[in-house]
């Protein structure tokens, strides 16, 4: 019976940390971090990059059934290029991610 019980034991032990480690990754809620939108991994993004990588957000949003409810409030590539040269680097995008959370965190 002993044998029996430390078999099982240890089998649970085994076994837990796997199904713990396998479970699909939950899809968090927020903004996409910078490496989503660098789609060539140049380290800045263009226009054409936020783009097309917003349109898949939304589309795949959508066909999971959720709607991007703050979507017309999202800023624009022009509003987050806070030099306006044209491109975005990942500290333009952070901190156009944070004003637009305080933004939100603002409103009633």
């Amino acid at each position: 019976m002993k044998k029996l019980n430390k078999t099982m034991v240890l089998g649970m032990l085994i076994a837990i940390p796997g199904l713990l480690i396998a479970q699909p990754p939950v899809n968090r809620p927020g903004p996409p971090p910078f490496s989503a939108f660098d789609l060539n991994g140049d380290g800045v993004l263009v226009q054409a990059e936020f783009d097309q990588v917003r349109a898949q957000r939304i589309s795949e949003r959508a066909s999971q059934g959720y709607l991007m409810r703050n979507l017309p409030n999202a800023p624009t590539f022009s509003a987050i290029d806070s030099d306006g040269n044209g491109q975005v680097t990942p500290e333009e995008l952070s901190a156009a991610q944070l004003r637009h959370r305080q933004q939100r965190a603002q409103r009633p």
